[in-house]
């Protein structure tokens, strides 16, 4: 209910509810008694609300919120300052006792709960939905409009306020401690007014008293009549239900002081929090007696399970999310180091779901998701052991399914085989007909397993990823290899997030024509590391783009390659007019900036869009080939040149290169590399070549390196080449 996805904050945000129950609590039932003690738990929350909204106001500035924003959210946190500055001095001036705890109970504890609840949750996520909106590049107008709309729902604000409030003041609910230890019906009593009765007779909770002896009730306010007329049906049963609590009033008879019990009254089907107390014989009371307090919280009940329901389940498919399954992974996993059983974390998603969602919709992608949910419900009967972890990405667990490790790891095998083959059925679904593959990673553990069981997801989702990239539709298990490689690009993540720009380098590599003369080259990027030397991209640029970091590198290169090709342009020798190629990653084309970004720099930087080629690969163009013709053909429409890289390989080549206006297509490697000793790529590089020429196409070698190579290429009517035989890749000073 304190999330805003902003771990700094949230993290904050608890403590200060935390700190808010202390305060409660130790007024309540501890022996805090004089005035300086109160300033002092004060000042501890006073002095920690400085520090949270420091560092709450450095984020917001951080995320680029509108400066304005911040000021007016600074004047907000002003405002508790001030007013708790009041209540100091208030205090130092009233005498230690009732009075005192009536003013904090009354005053001070309402306002505390009540703006952090109001500023939390409107203020603060507000904010928060603003600076989500703006990391989704949107414009900042737009941001604060979907914030607006986020917080139109007061209804469930309001039953979020609700909680939070019920929250700080669950210290509250044992109040009748304070009534014994803190002696405040002696303070009461000596109220001409018979302040105590008022209080307790206009007290909304049901409260009544019953001797010890035969427990009939001794005293009762009016809520105990109301309480049983509306949910008994009758005024007159209040002494009836008074004796229906008789098993703990035993309990306390034998010297149990205090006892607060949850109770579910099935009769009425009421929630109810009922606290007990022995209050002893003194001048106050003739006899022994029992004193009980009763707070309905049913609806407060219903509220935390429904947020609970919210926090813990997708709302598309009714499964468990992934924040129940770490929960469900750690009670399993902390079970099985006494069951001493193998369990398995099964995890598997949908082989390019994109494109159907893509083509057919989010309707008919949610339809889909649905069905497979009701496939996995008919197979394994019992949900609460499947989750739905991401987008497409579902997970399954086995508990406690063997202590032979070969005979867990056989069952394993055999749920998965099922769960492929039933996902394997296809999905009919209105007019369509739609069949789906999946790619699956698991991994058996026990309680011996020497690491802990957050863990367990992120390796089985690596074992997942690994079946991904060795075909789709595959199996694998998690291995040690795997964890080995996770850490590393975690690693290489982690220094990659520091490396940009200041460790980044663009290295530029020669494209000659037939008579060696320079017709363009090609930007490569490559890591200068400070300890590790200069890193290809062959080790980075995936994980990069597995992370999100490949938009600002691509940024950050887009901006230096202009930069270099406008003062090109201004060298006197021509040699330096050519154009540039920049490779581009599928996210990237999935970038809806890409083309204002791109345009924003030819005008920034004053150079042709005949300068730059853009290159793609095949394979990467056909996860989403309909989206990405529509970005070619405005792009083609700008000027670009576009390149279609390592061509052969992929699995329509010619449909692609009959549906788009290529400027150019470049022969992959592998072919190059063989050239000399196999006939079949000689065959193939002739046919790309013959090809090329019908359609006009630019066709670029890459990759040659020996003179052999060179001299094959260039009878088959090769007219471009690229390669370390030519030239080595070089920062762009040395580049001539």
């Amino acid at each position: 209910m304190f999330l805003l996805d902003i771990p700094v904050i949230d993290i904050q945000h608890r403590k200060l509810f935390e700190l808010i129950n202390e305060f409660v609590y130790e007024l309540t039932f501890d022996d805090v008694d004089d005035t300086e003690s109160l300033l002092a738990l004060l000042d501890n929350l006073y002095e920690y609300c400085n520090y949270h909204f420091i560092t709450e106001e450095k984020v917001w500035a951080q995320k680029n919120i509108n400066k304005e924003l911040i000021d007016e959210h600074h004047h907000e946190h002003n405002l508790l300052f001030g007013k708790v500055s009041q209540y100091k001095e208030k205090l130092a001036t009233l005498e230690t006792g009732f009075i005192t705890s009536k003013y904090i109970y009354n005053e001070i504890i309402p306002f505390l709960v009540k703006w952090l609840s109001f500023h939390i949750l409107e203020k603060d996520r507000f904010l928060a939905v603003i600076a989500k909106n703006l990391e989704l590049k949107k414009e900042p107008d737009d941001a604060f409009q979907r914030a607006q709309k986020t917080l139109e729902n007061k209804a469930f604000y309001l039953s979020l306020y609700v909680e939070l409030y019920v929250s700080c003041f669950k210290s509250l609910a044992k109040i009748s401690h304070l009534i014994e230890n803190k002696g405040v019906i002696k303070e009461i009593s000596n109220h001409k007014d018979d302040y105590f009765k008022h209080i307790i007779n206009n007290a909304v909770d049901p409260i009544w008293t019953v001797n010890v002896i035969d427990y009939q009730l001794v005293e009762h306010n009016i809520s105990l009549v109301k309480f049983c007329e509306e949910h008994l049906g009758s005024a007159t049963s209040y002494i009836d239900y008074a004796l229906r609590f008789k098993i703990y009033y035993e309990q306390l008879n034998n010297k149990e002081k205090n006892l607060i019990v949850d109770f579910y009254d099935d009769k009425i089907d009421r929630y109810l929090l009922i606290s007990f107390s022995y209050l002893e014989k003194d001048q106050f009371f003739a006899s022994d007696e029992i004193c009980v307090f009763v707070r309905d919280v049913t609806d407060n009940k219903k509220n935390i399970e429904i947020s609970n329901h919210l926090f813990f389940y997708d709302s598309l498919t009714n499964l468990p999310n992934r924040k129940f399954l770490l929960e469900r992974l750690r009670l399993v996993y902390e079970n099985s180091k006494i069951s001493d059983k193998y369990s398995a974390l099964i995890i598997f998603d949908i082989d390019n779901f994109h494109l159907i969602n893509d083509k057919f919709g989010s309707a008919t992608a949610d339809d889909i998701l649905f069905e497979l949910r009701n496939r996995l419900m008919d197979l394994l009967k019992n949900l609460d052991n499947v989750a739905r972890i991401g987008a497409d990405s579902f997970s399954v667990l086995q508990i406690d399914i063997s202590k032979d490790k070969n005979r867990a790891l056989a069952n394993t095998i055999e749920l998965s085989e099922q769960i492929n083959s039933i996902l394997n059925i296809p999905f009919e679904l209105k007019e369509n007909r739609f069949r789906i593959s999946i790619s699956i990673g698991a991994i058996l553990f026990n309680g011996k397993d020497n690491f802990d069981f957050m863990q367990l997801l992120g390796f089985g989702e690596a074992a997942q990823i690994h079946s991904k990239k060795e075909g789709l539709n595959r199996l694998n298990f998690y291995q040690h290899e795997l964890q080995q490689i996770a850490i590393n690009n975690l690693l290489i993540e982690n220094e990659l997030k520091f490396a940009i720009p200041n460790q980044l380098k663009i290295y530029y590599q020669v494209q000659h024509g037939p008579n060696n003369q320079n017709v363009g080259c090609e930007a490569l990027i490559r890591w200068d590391h400070p300890t590790k030397g200069v890193i290809s991209p062959d080790h980075f640029i995936t994980i990069a783009e597995d992370c999100g970091l490949i938009l600002s590198i691509g940024y950050w290169l887009f901006d230096q390659v202009f930069y270099q090709l406008s003062l090109w342009n201004k060298h006197p020798n021509p040699m330096y007019n050519v154009p540039v190629s920049l490779n581009l990653s599928v996210k990237q084309f999935n970038d809806p900036n890409l083309v204002s970004h791109l345009h924003d720099l030819l005008k920034k930087y004053q150079i042709s869009a005949s300068l730059i080629t853009l290159e793609i690969t095949e394979t990467i163009m056909m996860e989403n080939f309909e989206c990405f013709k529509k970005i070619f053909k405005i792009l083609k429409s700008f000027g670009y040149m576009l390149s279609l890289d390592d061509f052969g390989i992929g699995y329509s080549s010619l449909s692609v290169i009959s549906e788009i206006d290529f400027d150019e297509i470049k022969i992959d490697k592998s072919f190059i590399n063989n050239i000399v000793s196999s006939s079949k790529s000689q065959t193939i590089v002739k046919l790309i070549v013959a090809l090329a020429e019908e359609l006009s196409v630019r066709i670029v070698a890459e990759g040659v390196e020996d003179e052999k190579q060179y001299e094959i290429l260039k009878s088959y009517g090769v007219g471009c080449f690229q390669g370390f035989l030519f030239s080595l890749p070089r920062p762009a000073e040395d580049f001539k």
